[in-house]
């Protein structure tokens, strides 16, 4: 399994996912310093999932037809350029318009390496080799907002843009002279796989997988977007507290990663699904009955931190599955957008529910949400085994 190429690309999410995890807490102090609202800090944060949403489904086609590598590259390159532009911004619309512009790159470069992985992985060990891919995903989100916060405490703001720069810089660099352009097994040559749009939608475990990717990332959107603001002005938490929160649960989350793998290739994905779901939804729901920090903290780490992890690899497993079918980036790209859409639906819908209700209430519905995303999930998830070939139209194109 630790091949070159597939270290590389593991190498490549880690430096990549660092990068997003140092600008997410910076982004709304910044955006501030131009005098931004709390309504336009909303618009920045959330900014990069419209393009993301627009750009997934189609790069993902294209990823099939034509290779992952060179979209791979392009996803690095709209990451540095946005690094850049943050440094160099001079007006708030700047910043947001780099924001977008790192959506694109989550469009390219996040589906395609999960594809890339897809591609590596041998039938039977799927879970096994998305455990150890999120291993490098969970940990460098993780180790972002901690070396962030250590660089702009000691040489500022600014630094922290051109480090992120750096970071992307090694990236690109890896993924052109090291990564081989398909990846050296048989199964390699699935790339050009790919289905209909009428096939894609039509196919039960699909649907269960988008269905899924935006309920979880509905719950992710209000815990990202108001969290912090909870634990801050409610529970009397200080920043450092806060950081650990988040830490804590991508830390946890990521250390998990290939024991839970191993439980993805053993047992029923469809119930591991619903099983995480569930604890997640428990973990999000402390928000709204205590003012304890040390609960807050377990329910955290329990919940969007380890149970989320068992559900995400377990559906991970089951999209590449559906990937050898309906063309690998194409699935992983459609997951992409569907969780491009569900953040967004949590940081505005949460947004609008915490203007007219509580932090609590939209922390709820959130934990609501994310069991019925685990019960549509074992509803029309996939079953032991493969697809017949009765169940998917599959168009091979050169």
């Amino acid at each position: 399994m630790l091949s070159r190429p597939f270290l590389v690309i593991a190498l490549s999410i880690f430096t990549a996912t660092m990068g997003l995890g140092m600008v997410l807490p910076l982004l709304p102090v910044y955006a501030k310093t131009f005098g931004a609202s709390g309504a336009t800090i909303g618009l920045t944060v959330s900014a990069f999932a419209i393009p993301q949403l627009i750009v997934s489904p189609f790069a993902g086609k294209l990823a099939d037809r034509y290779g992952r590598k060179p979209f791979l590259l392009l996803g690095a390159f709209a990451y540095f350029a946005s690094a850049i532009g943050w440094w160099a911004a001079d007006s708030l619309a700047v910043i947001i318009l780099f924001r977008a512009l790192s959506g694109m790159g989550s469009a390219l470069i996040f589906s395609n390496a999960q594809a890339y992985v897809g591609d590596l992985a041998p039938q039977g060990a799927e879970g096994r080799y998305m455990g150890a891919f999120g291993v490098a995903d969970f940990m460098g989100f993780g180790s972002g907002p901690l070396i962030a916060g250590v660089i702009r405490d000691y040489a500022g703001i600014e630094v922290v843009f051109l480090a992120m720069a750096a970071l992307y810089a090694v990236v690109f660099t890896l993924i052109l002279v090291v990564l081989p352009a398909r990846p050296p097994r048989a199964l390699g040559s699935m790339a050009s796989l790919t289905a209909s749009w009428a096939t894609i939608a039509r196919h039960p475990t699909m649907q269960a997988l988008l269905f899924y990717r935006v309920c979880y990332a509905l719950a992710t959107g209000v815990s990202m977007a108001f969290l912090a603001v909870h634990l801050e002005e409610r529970v009397g938490a200080t920043a450092t507290m806060v950081g650990v929160v988040f830490a804590a649960q991508q830390i946890i989350g990521g250390l998990s990663q290939p024991l839970l793998g191993r439980l993805a290739d053993r047992y029923s994905r469809r119930w591991l699904v619903f099983t995480g779901a569930l604890i997640m939804a428990a973990g999000c729901s402390t928000v709204a009955w205590t003012d304890s920090f040390a609960v807050i903290l377990g329910g955290m780490v329990i919940g969007p931190g380890l149970a989320a992890a068992l559900a995400n690899v377990s559906a991970q497993a089951a999209q590449i599955d559906t990937g050898r079918d309906l063309g690998m980036a194409t699935v992983a790209s459609l997951g992409s957008a569907a969780f491009a859409l569900g953040f967004l639906l949590g940081a505005i819908g949460g947004g609008r529910l915490v203007d007219a209700a509580s932090v609590p209430a939209s922390f709820v519905v959130a934990a609501l949400v994310m069991v019925l995303g685990g019960m549509v999930f074992v509803l029309r998830g996939p079953r032991r085994g493969s697809p017949t070939p009765s169940e998917v139209e599959v168009v091979a194109t050169v």
